[in-house]
């Protein structure tokens, strides 16, 4: 995971938006390249000359049933399982069934930002529950406040659980799972987890799915992907997990009125081969980025008031500058502006959410070179955001 491709000039988002000479640290997908038999796969199906309808083959459901037994120790039904478009669109979709205009969906927050945007497009209200913080040998961590959790579930109709939270990086553990399930249950709150982020877990760490829970309701809905997994962002496809019968039958039949499906022949094909034939590339994957992540604590361990939140998983750290921008207002996205100016991107806290103000989120799955120079430039810009408000106070003071 040192000797990159070069990604400029195929269309990827994450690198030919920047300019050349400019080091792109925020879109969440990886620079590495993915899994030989993830390629192979590929070729063969290439090698047939027609890409008609194509039905999704039992083999791609065993494949992933497999994974999961075999990754999370957690036996599953093919039955419980439908193909889906992505992650997003059948969270846009789940929440249009189960909700009317004006009701309210809970999220955790600082969150990925498209959750935000799909309930405000769809004309649902947003309850935030902020993550609370605690202090470890490791770094500020978040964590679940449940009287904040039961506040915000005695308004919405639906709970958006992002498991592992992104950003973060925090995996949350069996009995912070089984707490929101049996909250959320007890009020009639219906759950969708998004699990896009759930193999990307450091060594020695655990991943639960939200329906290996006790306390799940076997209505709520899990939604996996390859995507991150074995970085095929480009190859669009999630699966659906739901074991009530009825509930996946009302999943399947909103797809076919919006014609969602379809497959993705080669997406299909893709993780088909990635959930056969990835685990070994999978791990060296998250050594390195578990080591990356351990380069951005030691660099900007030497700044003051920058903390990098201590994680069990992903590939986007968290990092509290809050602090140090204290009566800053909007100081996070001031200060991308300027570390773009610097040749460095990265994600401005404050777009997941109120609560995301004086941090940033840093996309660590590159290789090591290309992370020190970009935390290099990452340390200029603060000095420079520091001149720049140490001038800006003495102008205000004038």
């Amino acid at each position: 995971m040192t000797n990159l491709p070069n990604r400029r000039g195929t269309g990827a988002f994450k690198w030919d938006l920047a300019k050349s000479g400019e080091i792109p640290l925020w879109v969440a997908d990886m620079d590495y390249p993915v899994a030989p038999g993830i390629v192979e796969a590929l070729e063969e199906r290439v090698a047939h000359p027609v890409f008609g309808y194509t039905l999704v083959p039992d083999s791609y459901y065993q494949a992933f049933c497999r994974w999961q037994l075999e990754r999370n120790h957690w036996e599953i039904s093919p039955d419980h399982l439908v193909a889906a478009p992505g992650v997003m669109p059948s969270i846009s979709l789940l929440i249009e069934a189960w909700t009317a205009p004006g009701e309210a969906v809970a999220m955790f927050s600082p969150v990925y930002f498209p959750f935000f945007e799909v309930v405000e497009q769809l004309q649902r209200r947003v309850v935030t529950v902020p993550l609370g913080v605690e202090r470890t040998p490791e770094g500020p961590r978040q964590v679940i406040d449940p009287d904040r959790l039961d506040q915000a579930l005695d308004q919405a109709r639906v709970l958006l659980v992002c498991s592992p939270h992104n950003p973060g990086g925090r995996v949350w553990s069996r009995q912070e799972l089984e707490t929101i399930a049996e909250a959320a249950r007890r009020r009639g709150v219906r759950v969708i987890s998004d699990e896009i982020h759930g193999d990307l877990i450091f060594p020695g760490e655990r991943f639960v799915p939200w329906h290996a829970l006790s306390g799940a309701d076997p209505r709520d809905v899990a939604l996996q992907a390859p995507s991150k997994t074995f970085n095929i962002a480009g190859l669009p496809t999630a699966m659906a997990i739901i074991p009530d019968a009825k509930e996946r039958q009302l999943f399947l039949d909103a797809l076919h009125r919006r014609k969602q499906d379809l497959s993705n022949i080669l997406a299909i094909t893709a993780a088909e081969a990635g959930y056969s034939r990835g685990a070994s590339w999978l791990e060296g994957v998250c050594r390195a980025v578990w080591e990356n992540r351990q380069l951005l604590r030691q660099d900007l361990a030497r700044e003051p008031g920058v903390e990098v939140y201590a994680a069990e998983g992903t590939f986007v750290p968290w990092v509290d500058c809050s602090v140090r921008w204290q009566n800053r207002p909007d100081a996070s996205e001031q200060f991308c502006l300027m570390a773009r100016r610097e040749g460095v991107w990265v994600s401005q806290g404050r777009q997941f959410g109120p609560e995301g103000e004086g941090h940033l989120r840093v996309n660590v799955a590159t290789s090591p070179g290309i992370l020190r120079e970009g935390l290099s430039r990452l340390r200029r810009t603060l000095e420079l955001f520091d001149g720049q408000g140490l001038r800006g106070g003495r102008a205000e003071g004038k």
